[in-house]
């Protein structure tokens, strides 16, 4: 019976609309473009990007380019309703690229990115290459409050390109990404063929502890990592080689996901190769409870090689979102292919508390494939919810009247998310505000139940419920209209974030009702939302005391 009603809760919740429950737009005078967020520890997020802007609109601090065309780290902390609590800019005198932010153990922040200053601004060391013509990393430590603690470059004669972070128990972190260098700088081995992976072990004040390469007979670009369960990390992107060097496995195709599992001492445990047999781009890969770990990123193959499925575009033209599933030596358990007609690409893959994924990006389809929705503008952020198996159980698209890119979500509990957006666009679907500037952050939160700040009873249009007394001091008392019998009945309580609350099975039948204990939360205005087998309904809840 359990198993009957989640199917059929997560089957409802497919075909559901989703309502917003608020959105903000950053931006100065120019152009502004997120990369990456992540939620804080106190409820609220922290957006992470490029501006080029100055002083304007919401951006407080000028660009370290007086000229406006080299671009700064731009970064901005909301509370959970997406009010802007600071911002802060970051950089040297040339430009700057902020690629991913973390928030640290300590409550702080972690930005990595690219860098081709010198020692200018907020940049304390100069790039490796004098001329500064090529990228190095640049990590920068902030504390709660967006102070700068320290920063660090990392680079050798030419290239690097950043990739992933993650943070370790000992409050140390594991950097990766790509170069082109040969020993110089900060780099200690030589490439092995053109780029190469480049990983980095620091402490907690960004002292590298070892840098390690790896790499092909060709070009090779990480773009994630993560820790494993039981020790050492996964790294992950995309490589063209051949078998050699550090790579045991031939390409399916032209470009393939392939990922590494290195110890605590950055040496190869093993490597894996996974492709069809045209390009599949790895961007994002996580540990999973199980031990394992999950790929996500963008595919142009058949189903071919490692790929079970064909894409969604019969042509091959487009690409869909590839999902591979591993266990914890590599070995592929399953894979999905999840898009529409035309083309869909990956920025974020995460595991959920269910077991299942949680997966965002880009797309211009229309509706087809996996695709509920139309595109309100011409490119938007697609959410896609699978179970864990990678069956597609729910879908978004985040609309806008323009073209948004850069999308990524993350999802607060079974029936919220939020997603964060580069958008061209002025008013128009869910986007309440006009444009600053060229291009802005935008971050939005939706959730698959209406909200209201009045006292209005929310309007439940397949399933009646009846509360007595409503507001309540503590207890109320919930019928059920217009059913027969019933088993079993799910709830859940949220407040108005859309946080919630509570939950639980609750067994009423025909003509009579069921009490619901509400005393342990705060006095205020709450949604109770009601699921059967068939039907789901919400209603307001005043709580007084």
């Amino acid at each position: 019976m359990v198993f009957c009603l989640s199917f059929l809760i997560h089957f409802h919740s497919r075909s559901q609309s989703f309502y917003k429950h608020w959105d903000n737009r950053f931006g100065g005078n120019k152009d502004d473009s997120p990369n990456w967020f992540a939620k804080t520890s106190d409820g609220g997020f922290i957006l992470a990007g490029t501006s080029i802007s100055g002083i304007s609109g919401d951006k407080t601090q000028p660009n370290w380019d007086p000229g406006l065309v080299g671009s700064d780290y731009w970064i901005i902390r909301t509370d959970s309703m997406g009010v802007k609590l600071w911002d802060k800019r970051f950089g040297g005198i040339n430009s700057e690229v902020l690629s991913r932010v973390i928030q640290t153990k300590d409550g702080g922040f972690l930005l990595i990115g690219n860098s081709f200053s010198g020692a200018s601004g907020d940049k304390s060391q100069p790039n490796w290459d004098p001329n500064q013509q090529t990228y190095d990393f640049w990590i920068v430590k902030l504390n709660s409050n967006g102070i700068k603690q320290w920063d660090k470059r990392f680079g050798g004669n030419s290239l690097e390109l950043i990739g992933g972070v993650a943070q370790l128990n000992d409050s140390g972190y594991i950097i990766s990404g790509s170069s082109f260098s040969g020993v110089s700088g900060d780099k200690t081995q030589p490439t092995q063929g053109s780029w190469d992976y480049w990983v980095l072990r620091l402490d907690s004040l960004g002292t590298k502890i070892w840098d390690k390469r790896f790499g092909g007979t060709d070009d090779d670009f990480s773009t994630a990592v993560d820790t494993c369960f039981g020790g050492g990390y996964l790294v992950g992107g995309y490589s063209q080689s051949l078998a050699g060097g550090d790579k045991s496995q031939f390409c399916q195709g032209q470009w393939d996901y392939w990922v590494l599992k290195i110890d605590n001492s950055g040496n190869k445990v093993w490597d894996k190769t996974y492709g069809g047999n045209n390009t599949d781009w790895l961007f994002d890969l996580k540990s999973t409870t199980d031990g394992g770990f999950i790929l996500g990123g963008q595919s142009f193959s058949e189903a071919s090689g490692d790929k079970s499925e064909n894409n969604n575009d019969p042509t091959t033209s487009s690409s869909d979102r590839w999902i591979v599933k591993l266990d914890a030596f590599g070995n592929k358990s399953w894979d999905r292919t999840i898009g529409g007609i035309e083309t869909e690409d990956l920025t974020r893959v995460d595991q959920t508390p269910d077991g299942g994924y949680f997966i965002s990006g880009e797309s211009y389809s229309p509706i087809s494939g996996d695709k509920t929705e139309n595109n309100l503008g011409i490119e938007q952020t697609w959410v896609v919810k699978t179970d864990s198996l990678g069956s597609v159980i729910w879908d978004k698209t985040v609309f806008s009247n323009g073209h948004d890119e850069e999308g990524s979500a993350i999802l607060l509990d079974s029936n919220c998310f939020v997603s964060l957006n580069y958008t061209l666009a002025d008013t128009g679907g869910y986007k309440s505000q006009i444009s600053r500037g060229d291009g802005d952050y935008w971050i939005v939160k939706l959730c698959d139940y209406p909200i209201s700040t009045s006292i209005e009873q929310v309007v439940s249009t397949s399933l009646r419920i009846g509360t007595f007394p409503n507001p309540t001091t503590g207890t109320i008392s919930i019928h059920l209209v217009q059913i027969d019998d019933l088993e079993m009945a799910y709830y859940r309580v949220f407040d108005l974030l859309g946080t919630e609350k509570m939950n639980g099975n609750l067994r009423i039948n025909k003509g009579s009702s069921e009490k619901l204990n509400l005393e342990n939360l705060s006095a205020g205005h709450y949604v109770l939302e009601i699921s059967t087998v068939s039907s789901v309904g919400y209603t307001k809840i005043n709580l007084i005391r």
